[in-house]
């Protein structure tokens, strides 16, 4: 059972959420007790502790009411089943040999031994490159820049025709094999994305066929402002044929049970056993990095299978195709259309899976390809013209690679597999479903090994062979309930469960493991993408030990780097110029910098005289960086102050990526012509606190013991260390320095600065706070005491003051005692005596609200120990600074300046970044996302969630609601990601009266004498020059007319039906629309649910509504209504779209007309012929509620949440009411919820609530008078 599951059968979850509410008070005020979301510290003991039993009956490893059950002996020296890629023969030992063991000392090795397979050469295949549409593969000899392999990137070639101004591919997913190296067996059974349709771009000549299918392809080659369609075709197997080939853990949010029966009848999966399984042939596209609409965004519930699969469950419940593409309804099986704007600057990005359920499995066998998007001023920094107009001085400062298909920079995409090895059966024994891969197929770890033993025959309470922390067996334990510690079926058994991350043993560079290229000593730019699942990279560049290692197969050499000890050295001196430290007056070459790690690390650390090409960034997954980062090659080093509290965090690095972290960079080869160089790498996996088992390296310790690899030879893999080899020419090519490279030169580097300012500038949005980097005079930088921050943002000359969002990542368990983290808020204005930290999962209230162009601040509070690249949709966001817990201001690296939508949050840090989401552009409107509250379950059932206000449970009824426009951040390791690290972020329509965009209500108020309108803004408390807009008689109708999000002043004249609008984002009158006449009541609204107000009247005589539709100028007309009713239009079914509505005073019955059926709600009566109706959304759900306010100053309202039976809740009055007094509820706090509030004209003041105590909170207008006309 999913964890969303658990919620609705009642106490495990909220035991766990409230336990650990209860524990962030020690967490915070003690630093400790944190749940760890990587593998644990590794007990070294003396010898290798007995393997746990095997759990009979329970959903999680080895529980303690089943010890010394029999148990299955496997791995390298048994106890453990997490296998290694082949890598020659081995010893181990037997089942007896670990019965047999006792506390008395190390059993030696047996003589058995066991034969993996072939272990894999580094560097004899080349890097498969990029193939321009119609080039012809020949193994290494074609056209296609293949490798000997026939490995390649195949370059989409776009129909130019079917959709003019547009790119246009038809793409499919589906199984495929291909050999991703030459020592591999077979070929690999992975899955693909493929062309269809033929193209007919002019760049590549002629209509051509589509490449057949290829890892990583077909790579999108995209336009800035030139949209990108796809029709994508789910072509995977069906009905069983179309599973995935790696284990799946049905207990993950969205792969296990449905709300249907295969029958397509309901079924509650919380109550039947026999409700159908969602299957594992889904498929879905993101475009990662996208300014994408919310329909083709891509996320977790946008999926759709196959046709012909025989599933009640066709397509995720917020798939919606593009409107003016074939099947706008969606009503063809295993087919979806996406949009792609690219209304952003050159950047790497790449699309992938991103199915509910199984993203991680999904991507790791294959879903994922490039997509590289180029602008106008990046192409004239390639060719040194000035078509752009920016490139002013026609500086060509970024190398083209030799033009073709690497003009725009050859692409390197990282991945970490690992390869079935040939003696599965000895490495984990539990790979026995006939469906996954064998030897030389793809292996992923599937049994969740516990770091705990409490039956440890040495009573050290610990398992030799663990990797993940057991909340039953962790202090103080989790409670684990029956539930979730009964085998039913197969769902729920041990040795088929996930694991926090999933860190492979084979590094892989564009589909090939361990590759070469071939290079010039020149200048070559680079786009890098770190693809892997979970593993980050700390890269470097290093020539080979010119010593050398030989393959003895193939003589091949230069496959190390040379390692020295990592021990601290004597300062250099006049005479002492060998093995010494740098001290930057005596610094003979190949000295050791002052950052070059002494800790004695085993394998040691690089020879820094062999330090190889630095990289010279350019930019991040956000585009251009303001100006290039020199990056001295630097093995990776911690933080060994102990007072402080990020000790052990990673401080000294080279060029470190994160899982989904792009980086453009340049790298000159011209100073080492004729050498051999090799791409290291020595992240720590994972980061920080690092499993020295996932470190594989050329003459690694053995590490079979504990459960890890045997010793990996020289030449050959498992090694994550040499990943990808430059073999330099000793040819150079014309005008070529050899003695200068780029990052030496101060003129070059000066005029590529010059350039990549330009382009900045010209392409990239303006940061939101000033930093020097950005041509301010001084730094802005959050303390962590700060919750709020102060600035003139860029571009502009009034200083704003903008109060935080907190945010929180919490590490805990999930319902049977696994590691998860999550997401969550963080209560703001906390201290040591109150809880602060509510976590919160996929399902529970939507807490992150944003608008259109509007700008927030988010302070994210990380208590645990990993450090999460964590990913937002939609937007960039400019990375402010960090702060650790004690204080210690941290910039951003030079690297992270610029906009980034993938961000480091390291361990006991706050982050603070600044987000500006802006809508793209588009041909056509868009619905909002509608659907139920947890798409697993039935409509109707009842789910227990987590309120985020208190962090108490609260019962919410399943049912259709409205997420605006839909998008989510989330973790991007993908093994936390889908673990319910992933939040559900909302678009939603601006609400009415905000006349600055801040998400707040501002106060208004229209004078009918002068005709003069004043404005209170909420943000700063001031009050906006007074505008002259209407006149006597004039009836004010502000709303949000031109769609910028904010308020536009606007008066309906009765007499003549005229509608003025003075509209906002240009500040002049629209063209004048005549709608009414005199005795209509003006009821303008959002009726078509794209975020711009209708004009509408209601005629009270006749009960006939007319909307003028502001997105295709129709009129409509409707009956709702007689005389003496009061218009109430609201979103009451949390649609999007506002409902035509009335109250009738004389009965209290509310009559609504549902947007989406055209049908009659079902009629409520509430309220008496002296109330005043007040709908608004008081529960923050996205629906609107029915609500009253009484003339002794309290408020009835009827919730949409939380709500079976149609109670009324009384709010009490906030103020004692007096004469004249006029209800203005609305949402003045910004967080998507209607606060009751009252104008009293005769103060001019404002009576609401405290956004954070809820207590009265009163606003004085002071340029308001008594006669002025409170706008509502």
């Amino acid at each position: 059972m999913s964890k969303h599951n658990a919620k609705k059968k009642g106490g495990t979850d909220m035991f766990r959420r409230l336990l650990f509410l209860s524990l962030t008070v020690a967490v915070v005020a003690a630093g400790l007790n944190m749940a760890q979301a990587g593998p644990g510290t590794m007990v070294n003991t003396v010898g290798p502790m007995a393997p746990p039993g095997t759990l009979t009956g329970t959903g999680t490893p080895w529980p303690p009411s089943t010890p010394g059950a029999t148990q299955v002996y496997s791995g390298p020296q048994g106890g453990t089943f997490y296998a290694n890629s082949p890598a020659g023969t081995w010893k181990y030992k037997t089942s007896s040999e670990f019965i047999n063991y006792t506390t008395a000392g190390f059993v030696a090795y047996s003589s058995a031994s066991s034969n993996s397979g072939t272990p894999l050469q580094k560097f004899i295949h080349r890097l498969p490159g990029l193939g321009a549409p119609g080039c012809t593969a020949s193994n290494g000899t074609g056209t296609c820049n293949e490798n000997e392999l026939n490995q390649y990137i195949p370059i989409a070639d776009a129909d130019v025709t079917t959709y003019p101004g547009s790119d246009y591919y038809e793409i499919a997913v589906k199984d495929y094999t291909e050999k991703l190296h030459p020592d591999l067996p077979k070929a690999t059974l992975m899955r693909a994305y493929v062309q269809l349709n033929s193209g007919n771009d002019p760049t590549w000549g002629g209509t051509i066929s589509p490449a057949a299918e290829h890892y990583l392809g077909p790579l999108i080659l995209a336009q800035m402002n030139r949209p990108v369609r796809i029709k994508f075709v789910n072509q995977l197997g069906v009905n069983g044929a179309g599973d995935l080939f790696i284990p799946v853990d049905k207990t993950y949010m969205g792969a296990g049970m449905g709300p249907k029966h295969a029958d397509g009848t309901p079924c509650d999966p919380a109550m039947d056993t026999t409700c159908a399984m969602y299957t594992e042939n889904r498929a879905v596209v993101h475009l990662h990095g996208g300014a994408t609409p919310w329909i083709s965004d891509g996320t977790p519930r946008q999926w759709i299978a196959p046709a012909g699969e025989n599933t009640p469950f066709k397509r995720g419940v917020s798939q919606v195709n593009v409107p003016d593409m074939p099947d706008p309804q969606g009503l063809v099986d295993g087919v979806a259309t996406y949009y792609y704007t690219n209304q952003q600057s050159n950047r790497l990005m790449f699309y992938h899976d991103h199915v509910y359920g199984t993203t991680r499995l999904d991507v790791y066998v294959g879903e994922a390809a490039g997509y590289l998007l180029t602008d106008p001023v990046e192409t004239d920094l390639i060719d040194g013209t000035n078509l752009s107009t920016f490139n002013t001085a026609n500086l060509k400062v970024i190398p083209n690679n030799g033009g073709g298909v690497y003009k725009w920079g050859v692409p390197l995409v990282l991945q970490d597999k690992t390869f079935v090895p040939q003696d599965i059966a000895i490495q984990d024994a539990y790979w026995t479903n006939p469906k996954w891969g064998t030897y030389g197929d793809l292996w992923f770890p599937h049994v969740y090994e516990t770091n705990q033993d409490p039956n440890a025959p040495d009573q050290s309470g610990a398992n030799n062979f663990g990797r993940w922390d057991y909340g039953p067996w962790f202090w103080p334990p989790v409670l684990i309930d029956a539930a979730h510690q009964t085998a039913a079926g197969p769902v729920h058994q041990w040795q088929l469960s996930s694991t926090p991350e999933a860190f492979m043993d084979t590094p892989v560079i564009n589909g090939a493991a361990y590759p070469y290229m071939d290079v010039n000593p020149e200048p070559y730019r680079f786009r890098i993408l770190n693809a892997s699942n979970d593993r980050p990279y700390n890269l470097q560049m290093y020539v080979a030990d010119p010593l050398g290692y030989s393959s003895a197969a193939t003589n091949n050499t230069s496959t190390e780097v040379k390692m020295v000890d990592a021990i601290p050295r004597p300062v250099c001196t006049a005479t002492l110029t060998t093995s010494c430290t740098c001290d930057g007056v005596n610094s003979p070459p190949g000295c050791f910098p002052t950052t070059w790690p002494t800790d004695g690390r085993d394998g040691g650390v690089p020879d820094p005289a062999l330090a190889g090409p630095k990289f010279v960034q350019i930019g991040t997954e956000g585009g251009f960086l303001p100006k290039s980062v020199v990056l001295d090659n630097q093995p990776v080093n911690y933080v060994y102050n102990r007072r402080n509290i990020v000790v052990l965090d990673v401080q000294d690095k080279t060029l470190l990526l994160a899982a989904a972290e792009r980086a453009d960079v340049i790298v000159d080869f011209s100073k080492y012509a004729g050498q051999t160089v090799i791409l290291y790498n020595d992240c720590p996996t994972p980061m920080p606190a690092f499993d020295t088992r996932y470190d594989y390296y050329t003459w690694d310790p053995d590490q079979t013991y504990q459960g890890g690899a045997p010793t990996t030879q020289p030449g050959y893999g498992p090694n994550t260390r040499t990943i990808m080899q430059f073999r330099v020419a000793a040819t150079p090519t014309a005008n070529t320095n050899l003695t200068t490279a780029l990052y030496d030169d101060p003129v070059k580097l000066a005029a590529l600065d010059a350039g990549l300012k330009e382009a900045f500038d010209a392409t990239q949005p303006k940061p939101i706070v000033p930093e020097k980097a950005y041509g301010s005079t001084a730094d802005h930088y959050a303390k962590i005491q700060d919750y709020t921050m102060t600035f003139t943002p860029v571009g502009e000359t009034a200083a704003k003051t903008i109060t935080f969002k907190s945010k929180a990542i919490q590490e805990l368990w999930d319902p049977w005692g696994r590691m998860n983290a999550t997401l969550g808020v963080e209560l703001p204005f906390t201290n040591n005596n109150i809880q602060t930290t509510i976590p919160l999962g996929y399902l529970d209230p939507t807490t992150e609200f944003i608008h259109n162009n509007e700008t927030q601040i988010w302070k994210i509070t990380h208590n645990g120990v990993d450090t999460h690249p964590v990913h937002v949709h939609l937007y960039n966001a400019q990375l402010i600074n960090r702060v650790g817990w004690d204080g210690a201001i941290r910039p951003p690296d030079p690297n992270e300046l610029g906009w980034k939508e993938t961000i480091k949050m390291k361990p006991l840090e706050d982050v603070i970044i600044a987000l500006r989401p802006t809508l793209p552009t588009l041909p056509f409107a868009l619905p909002n996302s509608v659907r139920p509250v947890d798409p697993t379950m039935p409509i109707g059932a009842t789910l227990t969630l987590i309120n985020p206000v208190d962090g108490n449970a609260i019962s919410v009824v399943n049912k259709l609601t409205n997420y605006g426009q839909e998008y989510v951040w989330h973790c991007h390791i993908l093994g936390h990601e889908e673990n319910d690290f992933m939040r559900v972020q909302t678009l939603r329509t601006p609400i009415n009266l905000d006349f600055e965009n801040d998400g707040m209500r501002d106060l208004a108020v229209w004078r009918p004498s002068t005709g003069n309108w004043y404005v209170l803004l909420s943000s700063t408390n001031s009050v906006k020059p007074a505008v002259k807009l209407g006149r006597l008689g004039d009836i004010p109708v502000s709303g949000d007319y031109d769609g910028d999000s904010k308020s536009d002043l606007a008066v309906w004249r009765p007499t003549s039906g005229i509608w003025y609008v003075l509209d906002s984002s240009t500040n002049t009158l629209e063209p004048n629309v005549v709608l009414g006449a005199n005795g209509d009541i003006p009821v303008f609204a959002d009726y078509d649910g794209d975020a711009k107000t209708d004009k509408a009247v209601f005629t009270p005589s006749t009960g006939i509504w007319k909307i003028i539709s502001s997105s295709n100028g129709t009129t409509r007309t409707q009956k709702l209504g007689r005389s003496g009713d009061i218009p109430v239009p609201s979103d009451y079914t949390g649609d999007g779209n506002v409902d035509i509505a009335v109250w009738r005073p004389t009965s209290g019955n509310w009559y609504i007309l549902n947007s989406s059926t055209n049908l009659l709600e079902p009629t409520i009566t509430f309220g008496t012929s002296t109330d005043t109706p007040v709908p608004g959304d008081y529960d923050g759900d996205g629906q609107s509620d029915r609500a009253v306010y009484h003339t002794n100053g309290t408020w009835g309202v009827i919730f949409s949440s939380n709500n079976l039976t149609n109670s009324v809740t009384t709010i009490a009055a906030l103020i004692a009411p007096a004469a004249g007094d006029i209800p203005v509820p609305g949402d003045y706090c910004g967080d998507h919820k209607t606060r009751p509030s009252i104008w009293r004209p005769s103060t001019h003041t404002l009576y609401t609530q405290n956004c954070s105590t809820g207590a009265l909170r009163s606003v004085l207008f002071s340029t308001a008078v008594s006669t002025d006309t409170i706008i509502k």
